[in-house]
């Protein structure tokens, strides 16, 4: 009977490690198809208006959060304006993970937003720019991901998942 309980009990860490291995698996797609789905909106040039009307905070923040909501993970916080883009902890120059643990949301299951233009710190466009000459998006989305297996998270807490992706702004 001894046996039986402790082999149920590996048994179970085991299918609760599995699970969180399958839900990571899975947040971190959509948090690379939110990335993806906000830059390439922000990147689209309205070519009967010459403008780039798509390019900005809010409109890129609207789309990601989209993606997110649609796979039940909650809405993102824009960190910019006021906090620039995250800095790569490895000293490439572009915003590409990884990142310092300080640019992850310190609560568990929370999604922080950085939109990059130009790989410029502090650029930021609430509404739509004019004549600017920009060739680079970068929306970086960065998540604390909060194991469900109690003992797992009570062993080493969050674990850290980013999704970037970089595309060229169309237009003239």
């Amino acid at each position: 009977m001894v046996e039986f309980a402790l082999s149920s009990v590996v048994l179970m860490l085991i299918i609760g490690g599995l699970i969180d291995i399958g839900r990571a698996v899975a947040v971190s797609e959509v948090l690379s198809s939110a990335a993806r789905e906000g830059a390439r909106h922000g990147a689209r040039f309205d070519a009967p208006n010459l403008a780039r009307t798509f390019l900005t905070d809010g409109q890129i923040q609207g789309v990601v959060d989209a993606a997110l909501t649609a796979s039940s993970l909650p809405a993102s916080t824009l960190k910019n304006p006021g906090t620039t883009c995250p800095a790569p902890t490895d000293g490439n120059a572009y915003h590409n993970p990884p990142y310092a643990a300080s640019a992850y949301p310190a609560s568990a299951n929370q999604v922080w937003l950085y939109i990059c233009y130009d790989n410029t710190p502090g650029l930021d466009f609430t509404s739509p720019p004019l004549n600017q000459s920009l060739q680079d998006l970068n929306v970086i989305v960065l998540y604390s991901y909060g194991p469900l297996t109690p003992l797992i998270s009570a062993q080493f807490g969050t674990f850290h998942m980013a999704a970037n992706e970089h595309i060229t702004v169309q237009g003239p």
